[in-house]
């Protein structure tokens, strides 16, 4: 009954080439700019690339 209290999210790391860093962050905002255009939600895209934009 409360087991999401106890679910603690995993962290994962990675350690990308700087071409890697490139096309993970154009796939993302593409991603998100089709999402967007299909007037769906790119909230959980828009996070994870905060987060890549952040390290």
């Amino acid at each position: 009954m409360f087991k999401w209290i106890f679910n603690r999210e995993k962290k994962v790391y990675l350690q990308l080439t700087d071409e890697e860093y490139r096309l993970v962050r154009k796939y993302l905002l593409d991603w998100r700019n089709k999402l967007t255009a299909q007037g769906r939600d790119a909230s959980p895209v828009n996070e994870l690339l905060t987060k890549l934009i952040a390290c």
